[in-house]
């Protein structure tokens, strides 16, 4: 079970850090790089519906960074603001660390859809890769 845990944990920051790997590649699909598919043995099936994991999830994640640009902004026209009242404050800061909350959980449960598409050993394989590119997002 902790092992179980920590691979997820491991595949969720690979998945969120793919782009941070590879420098100026803002949407990296990971699951259709030919190496990355040779390496874990992807099937035709699971690519496309990797693929189609992430495409239902894209507008949820588009409104949540607009969302969140939103709650930053007016967080900091509030701390500009020499008459703000600390209890405004917090509260913008409760709704910003919501929306935190509520993206990490909706791709908490993207990740777990992706994974129940993969097989045991194309998770140890996938948790392989994403090791090798630990140094590039340290």
């Amino acid at each position: 079970m902790r092992i179980s845990v920590l691979f997820f944990v491991f595949l969720i920051i690979f998945t969120l850090n793919a782009s941070a790997m590879l420098g100026s590649k803002g949407n990296y699909k990971w699951w259709k790089d030919p190496q990355i598919v040779t390496k874990l043995d992807l099937n035709t099936q699971q690519v496309n519906t990797i693929d189609g994991i992430f495409k239902s999830y894209k507008k949820t994640f588009i409104n949540y960074k607009k969302q969140l640009r939103y709650q930053e902004v007016e967080l900091k026209k509030e701390l500009q603001n020499p008459k703000a009242k600390k209890e405004n404050v917090l509260q913008l800061i409760d709704g910003i660390e919501d929306t935190k909350a509520a993206y990490t959980r909706t791709k908490v449960e993207m990740y777990l859809k992706v994974k129940d598409v993969l097989t045991p050993q194309q998770q140890s394989t996938l948790h392989q890769i994403k090791l090798r590119f630990r140094p590039y997002h340290r």
